[in-house]
């Protein structure tokens, strides 16, 4: 949640204001914090890709996923493909995504490769499975993202201590992209609903477009505040995947936007779209008429119901795989 800076953006933080400076470091001690009390080490740490190939070998099973780990950027690591895996170790994948709607002619053959190794393969999109299912011998499964196998309430447990951020009715944005004209839809919003806007700013990299956006921009916001601002939110406004998913998960009123526009030769626009197709939900990313989109009724009895089947088919898919012994 909290983004990452290149090296290069560093270099331009480190020009910008005091005040920007402070709450930045606010933002990182607050989720630093949250590593620290909530996050456990879950095997041995192995460094240098010699140690990771050997330490392979003590477990059963290797599983990779989910999120964006098969971009075509990750091939050559061998370590998101679990090339490093000795034969005969179980290698899972859940909820892998390309987060490309397309390979690279010049990848295909290594991308196959990889893929035929995975003895249990799920993806997290339909055009993941199209990508498989086309360049490889395997067959995938789209399977739920991993925030989506825990149901509400269990969301909702985890949440209840968090100290709310806001008070009042209010329009939630995260954004990640650049695009002004999103900014100006949602302040049109804002303007016809007479709401506030509560804007996470700066998350990936600093946006100078951001320092005006929001009428409250908190910094002190942890994994788990940022969920409870989704859940508490009268609108939420997003080019997010995961945002859209905890906006699907705690039944919102929501609108998701492009990050990347269409004609973008870097588009991974194909996750949001596979995530709404899935649900039924096609109608939720952002057209035009911005209220009157965002005050259309969401049939989420539907949506639960393919919420409840999909993740029924994600565990058995987790089970089997962790458990199958003859593999």
């Amino acid at each position: 949640m909290v983004g990452g800076l290149t090296k290069q953006k560093k270099q331009n933080v480190s020009n910008l204001s005091g005040e920007y400076q402070k709450q930045l470091k606010v933002r990182t001690e607050v989720n630093n914090a949250f590593k620290e009390a909530r996050m456990e080490e879950m095997a041995d740490e192995y460094v240098g890709y010699k140690n990771l190939q050997e330490g392979s070998s003590l477990y059963d099973a290797v599983l990779v996923g989910s999120d964006q780990v098969w971009t075509p950027l990750g091939l050559y690591s061998r370590f998101f493909n679990l090339q490093f895996v000795q034969n005969g170790i179980r290698r899972i994948s859940y909820a892998s995504s390309f987060g490309v709607c397309n390979i690279p002619w010049w990848q295909h053959h290594s991308t196959r490769k990889y893929l035929n190794a995975i003895d249990y393969l799920s993806v997290r999109e339909i055009r993941a499975k199209e990508i498989v299912d086309d360049l490889s011998d395997k067959h995938a499964i789209v399977v739920a993202d991993p925030t989506l196998l825990l149901a509400k309430d269990s969301w909702q447990e985890l949440i209840k201590n968090c100290t709310p951020k806001t008070t009042g009715e209010y329009i939630f944005c995260y954004l990640l992209g650049k695009r002004q004209e999103i900014r100006d839809e949602i302040r049109r919003l804002s303007k016809n609903t007479k709401l506030k806007i509560v804007a996470i700013r700066h998350t990936d990299e600093y946006l100078e477009m951001d320092n005006t956006f929001g009428d409250e921009a908190p910094y002190d916001v942890d994994p788990f505040d940022f969920i409870k601002l989704i859940a508490n939110a009268k609108y939420v406004c997003t080019d997010s995947f995961h945002c859209t998913v905890f906006s699907i998960i705690f039944q919102k009123q929501f609108l998701t936007f492009y990050r990347f526009k269409s004609s973008d030769g870097n588009s991974r626009n194909s996750r949001i779209d596979s995530l709404l197709n899935i649900f039924g939900l096609e109608e939720r990313l952002f057209q035009c008429d911005i209220k009157t989109q965002m005050e259309k009724y969401i049939d989420y009895n539907e949506v639960q119901q393919k919420l409840d089947i999909l993740r029924s088919q994600s565990l058995d898919f987790l089970k089997h795989a962790i458990e199958d012994e003859k593999c």
